[in-house]
């Protein structure tokens, strides 16, 4: 492992510092590709380079003084269980790749022991966004950002804060399943603990408890030691789910679990969904309109205009979007008259 470089600080808010020289202006990325990091962000392994060989990239970043707490209606959690949800909050994030700007000033609290949901048409940023939460943006060729991203008031990319304990505070499940397939069920689950190199007193009761929560133990109990590949795309993704949990963040990302599930395995998730919310803060970017109202307890609805980033038009508490939303944009997304 390499120690992190110092990101690069400007007393003029909200403005690039750097623009690195490996993404010319004119190959600047849109606002949804990223390099693929998924198992190293999911594992919260700082440097990708011990499983994918892929090299840091340099990255920008400055501080926006002008941000003022956002005194939002609470959402309590849906149960009163001891949990370690931690509450995120955003203040003013801006973000590039190369000279294309792409997220405009977006501040956003996600409570603890709820489910945000993200949504909004495709390129209008709010994969970049999930992946600013836990710094996986810093690992794209050319990214830069200004911004704060509070976890319990601590901003995560502080000098002081190392990207591999960020990873494992805020743990992240991607579209696409993507299990060690070779490695077994059970190995599988203790894959993170192992290589972020977190002491298990009991690895049994650790990978029945993960699986437990995602909803796959009594499908796979009796079959520990099969490859997890041979499992079904629907029980991958929530191998993928115990795989993230065995580390116990304090928050998970999903960027879009369920588009490439059927709808019996979608009912699966979800459910999954809904019972980690009780200990778990859940950020979840969705395509589905019902899906959003079925699991989240507040949405952010993400738009972009023409040439222009990224941005925050409407959030609040799913009831509010979906059945009196204040902005015309929002009720016309939300219903389907575009999107």
């Amino acid at each position: 492992m390499t120690d992190d470089p110092e990101i690069t600080r400007d007393p003029n808010p909200v403005r690039v510092t750097e623009l690195p020289p490996s993404v010319a202006p004119n190959q600047a990325l849109g606002a949804d590709e990223f390099v693929s990091e998924e198992k190293s962000s999911e594992l919260g392994l700082e440097d990708t380079g011990e499983l994918l060989d892929m090299p840091r990239a340099s990255q920008a970043r400055v501080d926006d003084p002008r941000f003022e707490s956002r005194q939002t209606e609470r959402t309590p959690g849906v149960g009163d269980r001891s949990s370690s949800a931690s509450e995120l909050i955003t203040e003013h994030i801006n973000a590039w790749f190369g000279s294309n700007h792409v997220l405009n000033e977006v501040s956003l609290q996600m409570h603890a022991q709820s489910v945000t949901a993200l949504i909004g048409p495709s390129g209008c940023g709010k994969s970049t966004f999930l992946r600013i939460l836990n710094r996986m943006h810093e690992l794209v060729p050319g990214a830069a950002l200004a911004g704060r991203v509070l976890l319990d008031g601590q901003d995560v990319y502080d000098p002081s804060q190392r990207p591999t304990d960020t990873r494992r505070r805020i743990g992240m499940v991607f579209q696409k399943p993507n299990p060690f397939p070779a490695m077994s069920i059970y190995d599988n689950v203790l894959a993170g603990p192992k290589l972020t190199r977190t002491a298990v007193a009991d690895k049994d009761a650790l990978v029945e408890d993960s699986l437990r929560r995602a909803g796959l133990w009594n499908e796979v109990r009796a079959r520990l030691r099969e490859p997890g590949g041979a499992l079904s795309g629907g029980q991958q993704q929530r191998l993928c789910i115990a795989r993230a949990l065995a580390i116990r963040p304090q928050v998970l990302l999903m960027d879009e679990p369920c588009s490439a599930l059927d709808p019996t395995s979608t009912r699966r998730i979800e459910e999954t969904i809904d019972e980690i919310s009780y200990d778990i803060t859940i950020v979840i970017v969705t395509h589905n309109m019902q899906q959003a109202q079925r699991v989240s307890d507040r949405c952010a609805f993400f738009l972009a205009g023409e040439n222009e980033p990224g941005r925050i038009v409407e959030e609040g508490t799913t009831q509010q979007m979906f059945n009196n939303p204040r902005e015309k944009q929002t009720e016309d997304y939300v219903s389907g008259r575009f999107g």
